[in-house]
């Protein structure tokens, strides 16, 4: 048996075993389904297939596989009744090893109901996960968590597992599952509850500038629950999200709703608000990415962008991207064997001579006689010949560049780093000598990679200047990050002994 084959069949298992762990009363650990995480809280918590290293260790550990650079996170929680939950996590990928990350949680409460001073009490949490990617587009992920809570002088704590799987279909579609909290309960004094161990499972579509998501879980003390969520991205910087939740009962109000900003994929400010009869709740959450974007569009290879040891030119990256666009499009054509053909370009771009070049070698690779310009008629066929068919295909470059979107140094003095993304987006266009079209599409292709800034000279070609992009020469914000990274670790540990003291 595979390996992947022996990791699904576990996956599977591990959801199974958290469905025979429901049992009838209220659980114990609440605190542990506190739905933290600003972004997926604004979708009503529709977010199995699409949570990502922000808050993936609280809702769907496979999330992690998202993850294309290093990415912290922080972000606090004013519920009702004065309660306050703080979250913070951090997340970072080991090429093709996968991904690894932490977070820790911690809640308190303090009031006073019998007039002679105040009763406290805490919730603290802290997991470990792992997320690793069997094929390109499946990822699964599992996290160990250390709880413990503190009700006045009494204490109790345990260990929790969660497991999920990410799996993206194509680009727009992609889904997923996990199973939380599952674990021995939490003993207060002589009386034992259980987890609130859940199993969810939720698919989400892209659609044009809309993100749609929905999860169905079923949590072992509450009836089952389904949660679904959108995401509206008007422009680069800002998403506008809603959710509603039905099913299971809540003091909390069945919709949410909240706002993200974020610059150059690389810095985000979430938010967001669910009313309930008790009171409002507010979700804050900052998160930074360095060396790679904090979210990659669909599971990748390595889980995310990784560092080319020995890159190629910009120029050959692009012409294999281009290549491939051109063998796919060509078998899509299904142009008859033996014809005539004629290769248009409709538009002026600097890399019309590189698509025009591999066009040919393409369609004369597959038995056709290949000429430039316009569509003619074709020539009277000798005596006993069979006439030759004659076809146009015309080609138009609407992307055909090599970009630099982020460039950064490792800490202060470190090597520099910068991310390289090729893109290809060519349409194409049939014809028959009427002029009549018989197919019309488009190809299109991306990779992206990390490379050592010495290394760019190297990578450029004179005189092609799709292949030479301008490049950032960086500011303040390289120097920052360290500093904000400093004090987000800072604040990590200043979380952790506070939470460790007040228990």
């Amino acid at each position: 048996m595979s390996r992947m084959s022996i990791a699904i069949l576990l996956c599977v298992a591990l959801v199974a075993s958290g469905g025979e762990a429901f049992s009838a009363g209220t659980s114990g650990a609440q605190f542990l389904g506190v739905g933290l995480g600003a972004r997926s809280a604004a979708m009503g918590g529709a977010c199995a297939a699409i949570v990502d290293g922000r808050a993936a260790l609280v809702w769907n550990p496979a999330g992690l596989s998202r993850v294309g650079g290093d990415v912290v996170s922080v972000a606090h929680a004013a519920w009702f009744d004065d309660v306050g939950y703080q979250y913070a996590s951090y997340a970072r990928p080991l090429g093709t090893r996968g991904v690894v990350g932490a977070a820790l949680q911690q809640g308190s409460l303090s009031w006073d109901n019998t007039g002679d001073g105040s009763f406290e009490a805490s919730d603290f949490a802290g997991a470990v996960g792992y997320s690793y990617l069997l094929r390109p587009n499946l990822g699964l992920g599992a996290d160990v968590r250390y709880a413990s809570s503190s009700l006045g002088d009494d204490s109790a704590s345990t260990f929790a597992l969660d497991a999920g799987l990410v799996y993206v279909a194509s680009d727009r579609l992609s889904f997923g599952a996990a199973v939380r909290h599952l674990g021995p309960g939490m003993e207060f004094v002589d009386e034992s509850d259980p987890l609130p161990v859940t199993v969810v499972g939720g698919a989400a579509y892209q659609w044009r500038d809309v993100l749609i998501a929905l999860d169905v879980e079923q949590q072992n003390d509450t009836d089952p629950g389904v949660r679904f969520g959108v995401e509206y991205s008007p422009l680069d910087y800002l998403d506008l999200r809603a959710g509603i939740t039905g099913g299971a009962e809540s003091a909390l109000s069945p919709f949410s709703a909240g706002v993200g900003f974020h610059l150059q994929e690389r810095w985000m400010l979430d938010y967001a608000y669910r009313p309930s009869d008790l009171g409002a709740t507010h979700q804050v959450a900052l998160s930074a990415a360095f060396g790679g974007p904090a979210v990659i569009g669909a599971v990748q290879e390595g889980g995310g962008v990784s560092e080319a040891p020995a890159p190629k030119s910009n120029l050959t990256v692009l012409s294999e991207l281009a290549a491939e666009v051109i063998e796919e499009v060509v078998g899509r054509m299904n142009i008859p064997a033996g014809a005539d053909v004629y290769i248009e370009q409709v538009e002026a771009h600097d890399a019309a001579w590189l698509v025009n070049s591999l066009l040919t070698a393409e369609l004369t690779s597959r038995g056709h006689s290949v000429r430039a310009g316009t569509m003619a008629s074709a020539d009277p066929p000798e005596e006993g010949e069979e006439p030759r068919e004659v076809y146009q295909v015309s080609h138009r470059v609407v992307v055909c560049e090599m970009t630099y979107p982020r460039v950064w140094r490792e800490w202060l003095v470190g090597t520099r780093k910068i991310e390289r993304r090729a893109a290809v987006d060519i349409h194409f266009q049939l014809s028959d000598t009427d002029r009549s079209v018989l197919w019309a599409g488009s190809g299109k292709r991306e990779r992206r990679d990390i490379v050592r800034g010495s290394r760019i000279p190297e990578l450029v070609t004179p005189g092609q200047s799709f292949t030479t992009p301008s490049l950032d020469a960086g500011g303040w914000d390289k120097v920052l990050e360290p500093v904000v990274v400093a004090g987000i670790v800072g604040g990590l540990i200043y979380l952790f002994y506070t939470s460790r003291s007040s228990d």
